[in-house]
């Protein structure tokens, strides 16, 4: 079976789907350092859901263990990933064979 990623997006229930279009619209405005505070504002209230979650899980008396990144290793990931793609950007404007002379 294939999981692509327009049958993905289909089974979202139709308000996650609103509201998936709603921030890719918002994210075409940003700038990178927007998205990249939303980013982790988003992370921090997932983190903080999870967290609820395990103290509703620990209060049933249910054992659950799971290795959550930190927000330090989250915070290295993006700065990885966002310094890589500059690397890419700044090659990819040294090479440009359309550059007008």
């Amino acid at each position: 079976m294939e999981n692509s990623a327009k049958a993905k997006e289909f089974s979202l229930p139709l308000e996650l789907q609103f509201s998936m279009r709603k921030a890719e619209i918002n994210a075409k405005e940003m700038t990178w350092e927007e998205l990249y505070a939303a980013l982790l504002n988003l992370y921090y209230q997932r983190l903080m859901e999870w967290h609820a979650v395990k103290e509703l899980v620990a209060q049933e008396n249910i054992k659950l263990d799971f290795d959550i990144p930190t927000d330090i290793e989250m915070k290295n990931l993006i700065g990885q990933d966002f310094i890589e793609e500059e690397i890419f950007y700044e090659d990819d404007e040294e090479d440009n064979p359309f550059e007008s002379v």
